[in-house]
């Protein structure tokens, strides 16, 4: 571990295939209702960083979390993991996501 690998962004696809494999994880998206509407990552639930206080999901469910470039998603993990959840993953942006969307 190098001093500067605070500087190194989560591998997206490498999350994604572990959150895939993870009995009970679940893919949540913090971005806007109209950015999810736009294209999101199959099977992800929809929970605005702006909501996220008001989630209820299961405390011992293994939670993956993106956004549009990482940022929403790393205060989303930093607030779950102040409510207790301690199984939550920062997957970063779905800028760094190459793979089919989902559109609503």
């Amino acid at each position: 571990m190098g001093i500067l690998d605070f500087l190194k962004k989560p591998d997206f696809h490498g999350l994604l295939e572990e959150s895939r494999q993870t009995p009970q994880a679940v893919l949540v998206d913090v971005r806007t209702p109209e950015e999810y509407s736009l294209g999101h990552v199959p099977g992800a639930l929809n929970i605005p960083v702006d909501q996220i206080g008001q989630v209820d999901l299961a405390k011992d469910r293994p939670l993956y979390l993106y956004c549009h470039s990482g940022a929403r998603s790393s205060m989303a993990v930093s607030s779950l993991k102040r409510m207790g959840y301690p199984h939550v993953t920062n997957l970063g942006g779905i800028l760094s996501y190459h793979g089919p969307l989902e559109q609503q």
